[in-house]
């Protein structure tokens, strides 16, 4: 019987355990909202919504919100991340919402009340106005 040095041993269990790991996360999970905030402060999300309109958020570093899209329509609001990860939005019109994301490569899909398909988005760095 060949004897692996206890070295390596613990070296390829970590590499296995990761590389599992890995591959679990890969699929179509949700995404730790509290853990990757910095994903998202300063930064726009940029997609498409169920109803085809092309949309921009851009999430404020000082909590602030602002939705634009394709048909015009235009808010601002506040957003936050809860103690239970869900991103929340308080517009100041519209009736507020909260989401869980989901992350399939580069793509975010939010969800409402975990099951209700939302938008579809990609998050680009600084602020993206529509054109």
């Amino acid at each position: 019987m060949t004897r692996i040095p206890l070295q390596f041993g613990r070296l390829l269990a970590v590499f296995v355990f990761l590389s599992f790991g890995t591959a679990q996360a890969a699929k179509d999970d949700i995404v730790s909202l509290k853990k990757n905030t910095h994903l998202y402060a300063g930064n726009t999300a940029v997609g498409t919504s169920p109803s085809g309109r092309k949309f921009r958020v851009f999430y404020g570093k000082d909590g602030t919100v602002v939705y634009s899209d394709s048909k015009g329509l235009a808010q601002s609001g506040k957003w936050l991340i809860t103690d239970d990860g869900m991103m929340c939005y308080d517009w100041q019109r519209w009736k507020d919402r909260c989401y869980s994301h989901r992350k399939d490569g580069d793509t975010y899909q939010s969800f409402r009340d975990g099951k209700t398909k939302g938008s579809k988005f990609i998050l680009k760095n600084g602020r993206v106005n529509l054109k």
